[in-house]
């Protein structure tokens, strides 16, 4: 037959194991506090990345919708058709970023959305440089574990579409 243990049979911890399960406990909060902050710092880089590469394939897709006829020139087609026309676009594509990075990221009048024509290629870039300097959230370091989380240094959409 068992006898179930009752609350009196149990040995109470000595005042050694009390310390001891202080220190497990912070070492693993450690550990588990940095994984869970490097998964959200990482959701967040590539929410951005894949939101750069969507507004830099949206802005593409727009430059189709320029008429290459309504111009006299391709010089004017590229300059007053499709580089405001895809500017726009990205910008609005973006604009729930937050105030900061969205300057950075687009700059006055989405000055700093890169469009290069090569032939009848247009490639569209939206880049916002020095990420892992200046991040959304922001790194931590953590003893043992070091700096989390390690980011790329620029984060970058590019779309070529043929027009």
């Amino acid at each position: 037959m068992i006898t179930p243990v009752k609350p009196t049979d149990r040995q109470p911890l000595s005042r050694s194991q009390q310390g001891a399960v202080a220190i497990e406990f912070v070492m693993l909060f450690l550990l588990f506090f940095g994984l869970f902050y490097a998964m959200v710092n990482y959701a967040v880089v590539m929410l951005m990345q894949s939101a750069f590469i969507h507004a830099a394939e949206e802005g593409a897709r727009a430059a189709i919708a320029v008429d290459r006829l309504a111009y006299a020139s391709n010089v004017t087609y590229l300059s007053n058709g499709v580089d405001p026309r895809v500017r726009s676009v990205v910008g609005s594509s973006l604009n729930w970023l937050p105030a900061k990075p969205k300057s950075k990221v687009l700059g006055a009048g989405n000055s700093q959305v890169q469009l290069a024509m090569n032939g009848n290629q247009l490639t569209v870039r939206v880049v916002y440089s020095g990420y892992a300097n200046d991040p959304l959230i922001p790194m931590l370091t953590l003893p043992i574990i070091g700096q989390i989380p390690k980011v790329p240094t620029d984060l970058t959409g590019t779309a070529v579409i043929e027009l």
